[in-house]
């Protein structure tokens, strides 16, 4: 076997482990490849009607279910941090309470 391979035998696996150090020493891990960093993974729940709606919109924009959501993430936070965002319900009530001009 040789050092750049895995073992394929019991016998070359035993050999391997006995060459391995282990320590306490903290390890620096190598970064996550890509351009986005290091990815999170979040488990979500969602109507059958709303995930058909973010897969036909990812398709006609050519990218990921993924993207998308992460882009609706993104536009929706800017949107709370950035602003004042107030409910349709509410825009309605303060609209429909204005005074008609002539």
């Amino acid at each position: 076997m040789s050092t750049t391979e895995w073992p394929d035998t019991p016998e070359d696996m035993a050999a391997f482990a006995t060459r391995l150090e282990y320590t306490d020493e903290a390890v620096v891990l190598p970064p996550t490849p890509g351009p986005e960093g290091v990815m999170v993974s979040r488990s979500l729940k969602m109507p059958t009607e709303l995930d058909q709606r973010i897969k036909a919109a990812a398709t006609d924009r050519g990218i990921t279910q993924s993207m998308l959501m992460r882009q609706l993430l993104e536009t929706g936070l800017a949107a709370i941090e950035l602003d004042h965002p107030i409910s349709l319900t509410d825009a309605i009530r303060a609209l429909s309470s204005l005074r008609k001009s002539a």
